[in-house]
């Protein structure tokens, strides 16, 4: 019997309403529930979690890392797809595609607290 169903990223965010305009209008993630400062999104699939702090030290260490990697079908679509509303972002806050030595094709949004979000595939036939 398959007990686990997914793992559920829990971002902690300085606000809220702009983290979810970001998953909404930018990523089309849907809003499944909120609360408070509280949400849950999903979107074909995988979800997250999001929870406003404001006024916490999100970054102790001010080091930006990817803290959340989701893995998909086609890299290269779902950027095109999502490519009008990513480029409304603040220069920098979005990598394009690209083939990575670790053999995945990958593009990477900055969230609100400053960490990044990577979408990814395995690199197909790589010579």
């Amino acid at each position: 019997m398959t007990n686990l169903l997914q793992a559920t990223p829990f971002l902690h965010v300085p606000d809220l309403a702009q983290a979810l305009d970001l998953f909404t209008r930018v990523l089309r993630f849907e809003i499944k529930y909120r609360a408070g400062n509280y949400a849950y999104l999903e979107r074909e699939g995988a979800a997250m979690r999001l929870l406003e702090e404001p006024g916490r030290d999100l970054l102790l260490e001010r080091k930006f890392r990817v803290t959340v990697y989701i893995d998909v079908a086609d890299v290269d679509a779902l950027y095109s797809e999502l490519a009008s509303e990513l480029a409304k972002l603040p220069e920098g806050d979005v990598e394009p595609p690209a083939d990575q030595p670790w053999n995945q094709r990958e593009f990477q949004v900055r969230l609100p607290d400053g960490q990044w979000l990577t979408f990814g595939q395995p690199v197909r036939n790589r010579s």
